[in-house]
């Protein structure tokens, strides 16, 4: 009987045991499954909170990722327009897609014998007495300054890239002025007008020729275009080898020169500008007749020589019956300044009986005395463009 009962201990202890370590390992299965079951759900949470991260940040607006809608402000530089020498040189900018460093250097003003050079241009060569030469661009500077060059009377047009233009000195204001020219229409000073009567807008020429008065009063003088108006597709040019732009009219009337004819080129190739600090006009009379009298000082007091330049051009212009591109010869220059005698004559803003514009410095179709580089003539129609006939920017600062 003892052994019975011991065996039926042995079988409820054991049975026991195994209920305890079910018990124990079910714990386990069911802690174990709980946990997986919340860090998967924290996975999940977190990943949402990622996706919610990479909506705000990282995806651009409007642009769907896995059914993620993006919210990112992107900059579109694709229709930037910028260049490196628009930016100051050292700054940085971003035009389509692109990073760029800017080259633009500010330009300093500069003086060469107290003669201001405006901005945007630079001294190429050449004195206040032989003419000094500017270019708009800068590949040009200093290339025939006396450092490089020795003969600063006579700065070649060669190898320059850019528009360029002469200083003409005004020391006197009381030898400013218009002056009776040698033979072409032979009259005297006082049957012209400037500014004239019947301006294209009286008052604002009015106005326009005093600034220039100013101007010239203060800074004792003014640009010239070296060479005859040149013509590159639709735009004015100064330069050597140009083709001469001629067959253009004076304006359309002498109330409204409209936006095709000298008048209207001359004033917008500079005036007005980003990036200059100058006037453009077509030339004046009295401009004019200031070259003459800086080339030959007998010209105020009608006294020159028979030989001299402004009143015999032979041999110093294109009389030659044809003609012939900006700066063809560099013996029709003088003071530094091409072709003020023959190839076109050309359009000023002088005025004579109301009625007619007039031109100056005889074509290639005259004769160098007849029509020498200080004559005048009237064509008979201003609104008509001529095959002689072209023009020459002024420049006042």
């Amino acid at each position: 009987m003892m052994k019975i009962k011991d065996s039926k201990k042995k079988i409820i202890w054991l049975i026991t045991v195994i209920a305890l370590i079910t018990i124990i390992l079910g714990s386990v299965i069911i802690r174990n499954t709980v946990m997986n079951q919340e860090a998967k759900e924290g996975n999940q949470l977190a990943g949402a909170n990622q996706n919610s991260e990479l909506i705000a940040n990282n995806i651009k607006k409007g642009v769907t990722i896995g059914g993620v809608t993006g919210t990112l402000e992107v900059l579109d530089t694709s229709d930037a327009t910028a260049t490196p020498d628009k930016i100051f040189k050292g700054e940085t900018a971003y035009v389509n897609g692109k990073k760029i460093t800017g080259t633009y250097e500010e330009q300093m003003d500069a003086e060469i014998e107290g003669i201001k050079i405006p901005k945007g241009f630079y001294y190429v060569g050449g004195t206040k007495d032989s003419g000094i030469v500017i270019s708009d661009n800068k590949a040009d500077e200093n290339k025939y300054s006396a450092q490089n060059y020795s003969d600063q009377a006579n700065i070649p047009a060669d190898g320059l890239i850019g528009n360029q233009f002469v200083w003409v000195p005004v020391e006197n204001m009381a030898d400013f002025k218009r002056y009776t020219s040698y033979y072409g229409s032979n009259r005297p000073i006082t049957s012209y007008e400037e500014p004239a009567k019947t301006g294209y807008n009286y008052e604002t020429e009015v106005e326009d020729y005093y600034s220039m008065i100013k101007s010239v009063r203060k800074n004792k003088g003014f640009f010239v275009a070296r060479f005859e108006a040149g013509k590159e597709e639709e735009t004015v040019v100064s330069k050597k080898g140009a083709s001469v732009w001629n067959l253009i009219e004076w304006g359309s009337s002498l109330t409204n020169p409209g936006t095709a004819g000298a008048v209207a080129k001359a004033e917008n190739m500079y005036t007005d500008k980003d990036g200059y600090d100058v006037t453009s006009t077509l030339i004046y009379g009295i401009q004019w007749d200031t070259i003459m009298g800086w080339i030959d000082p007998a010209y105020k007091t009608t006294t020159c020589a028979d030989n001299s330049f402004v009143k015999n051009s032979t041999g110093r212009g294109n009389y030659s019956g044809g003609i012939a591109k900006c700066g063809s010869n560099d013996s029709y220059r003088i003071k530094n300044i091409y072709d003020l005698a023959g190839n076109v004559s050309e359009w000023t803003l002088e005025e004579y009986e109301t009625k007619f514009r007039v031109t100056r410095g005889g074509n290639y179709s005259s004769s160098p005395t007849g029509y020498n580089a200080s004559s005048r003539a009237e064509p008979s129609w201003f609104t008509m463009g001529y095959n002689n006939i072209g023009f020459r920017v002024a420049l006042y600062l």
